[in-house]
């Protein structure tokens, strides 16, 4: 399951803007049908939906109820059909319950967790669809029929460029713009998403939408929000329990701002530095977690490189730039805001970091 999750975090950081190409074989060129898909934000509902998914070769089956208030509910099964996951959104609080591991993870519903958590696959093609603007060409393929039901069949195709998606199919139900199937090629394997069932009337009891839980299930209470607190430059020792490096004010270079965020299970500090008054660069540093491990892959637009005498990564792909590592017990990421900050320039200026004191 931590495939899924990460394909769609993926997916979700993506930003906005759309290419295409006309065609004969339909009334709508590839801008008309995109357009219309992207044209309304809010998910398709009520409807009830079943469909097979795949993520690198890891086989599933999901069944979802879409209800009224966003409620939803979201069944997972292995390809053998055994339940693995189950999350329930009453509208209130967001439950995932784990039955192999019997524990179960509540988050109360704030505007922040609706936007990530809330997503259907019509608004998660959305996204992908935004974020292949520079790298892919868009046509319309035809039009096909899926669970009998009239799509346009869209195509992505890479330009040879790095990018973190490879080729993209979509299918597009001709009446309601929503995704009934997509393959999608990504650095962390490809997907494939296709509808089995869809009822566009279903009608959905509220009852499914509460959630028993076992009585001897362990439950943990999530804070959905991110706190977060900016801090002054005397304040920067005290952040972690022991030492760590960044960048000390010198000529030009000056902190403009410091914020320490709580992220689940630990505390990540961000510093801004700007140099003649113009935003330079960021800071990023977390403690190094036990259960991250040492990273073996790479991924398009990032290179293997020592930084600091230790393994790190260098990534370069259109506008998003970085430099990270790991480093006696904390990761580190640089990222460059000004345009005119090279690489090479980072790799240097690293020697210089010195431990907060």
């Amino acid at each position: 399951m931590k495939t899924i999750l990460k394909t769609f975090s993926l997916i979700g950081v993506m930003t906005i803007g759309l290419v295409g190409c006309t065609t004969e074989e339909s009334q709508y060129s590839p801008e008309q049908v995109i357009q219309n898909t992207l044209k309304d934000s809010k998910p398709v509902g009520p409807y009830y939906g079943e469909y097979d998914m795949t993520i690198s070769n890891e086989k599933m089956h999901v069944k979802e109820w879409i209800g009224e208030d966003s409620k939803r509910r979201i069944e997972i099964s292995d390809e053998k059909g055994k339940q693995q996951s189950l999350s329930v959104n009453d509208g209130e609080n967001m439950t995932s319950y784990d039955q192999a591991q019997n524990t179960a993870i509540v988050m109360s519903i704030t505007d922040e967790l609706k936007d990530i958590s809330q997503s259907s696959p019509k608004e998660q093609a959305e996204l992908l669809l935004k974020a292949v603007k520079d790298t892919h060409d868009i046509a319309l393929k035809g039009e096909e029929k899926i669970l009998d039901r009239k799509t346009y069949h869209l195509v992505a195709k890479g330009k040879g460029e790095k990018t973190l998606f490879g080729d993209i199919e979509m299918w597009v139900d001709k009446e309601n713009w929503m995704v009934l199937k997509t393959n999608i090629s990504t650095v962390g394997g490809d997907t494939q998403m296709e509808y089995t069932k869809i009822d566009f009337d279903a009608k959905i009891p509220d009852s499914k939408f509460k959630l028993e839980l076992p009585k001897d299930v362990k439950i943990q209470k999530l804070d959905s929000t991110m706190k977060s607190e900016q801090i002054t430059s005397d304040e920067l020792p005290s952040v972690f329990k022991k030492a760590y490096l960044y960048f000390p004010e010198k000529g030009k270079l000056k902190i403009a701002k410091i914020e320490v965020m709580d992220v689940v299970d630990h505390k990540e500090l961000a510093i801004e530095y700007e140099k003649d008054g113009v935003v330079y660069f960021s800071l990023s540093v977390f403690p190094t977690q036990k259960n991250m491990g040492e990273k073996t892959e790479t991924i398009p637009g990032e290179k293997q490189v020592k930084v600091r005498g230790q393994k790190g990564s260098i990534m370069e792909m259109k506008t998003f730039r970085s430099v990270s590592w790991s480093e006696k017990g904390f990761n580190y990421t640089i990222m460059p805001t000004n345009p005119d900050l090279k690489m090479k320039e980072i790799l240097k200026m690293v020697e210089d970091m010195k431990l907060v004191k």
